[in-house]
């Protein structure tokens, strides 16, 4: 199993723990926490596969977001799909540097309606893009 690979399963894993939580679980800080911290962390994994996806095909990228638009250009993500993937790196931002404090609605939206399920999807497509071009993974 190579790096992406690795890091989709992983990414799987965040979002099956993600979606043992109910929205009425954010009202215990540990699990608000938890969810803030899951959330992070698989953000962090679909930044991690856009990444590498970008280099497996020899394309240079300058940051998260660069990554998301070298796969738009060779047609791997569509633009709603790299519109997607800017707004989780943003997310991932603001959790991880502070930039503001987390809108607990923001969190109770994404777990309620699931919405951390497009990470996922986001993940499997560009996997699933790469080995069809023939890229180790």
């Amino acid at each position: 199993m190579g790096a992406i690979e690795r890091l989709l399963k992983l990414l799987l894993h965040y979002t099956t723990l993600l979606d043992n939580l109910s929205v009425n679980d954010l009202d215990d800080v540990y699990k608000y926490l938890s969810a803030i911290y899951l959330l992070q962390v698989q953000a962090q994994s679909l930044i991690d596969i856009m990444v590498k996806a970008a280099s497996a095909l020899g394309l240079e990228v300058e940051g998260y977001v660069d990554a998301g638009n070298k796969l738009m250009s060779v047609g791997i993500l569509s633009g709603e799909e790299f519109s997607k993937y800017r707004s989780i790196v943003r997310f991932r931002n603001i959790v991880i540097h502070q930039y503001g404090i987390v809108d607990i609605n923001i969190i109770r939206r994404i777990i309620g309606n699931r919405e951390y399920r497009d990470v996922t999807k986001l993940g499997i497509k560009v996997v699933e893009e790469l080995r069809r071009r023939g890229v180790d993974c």
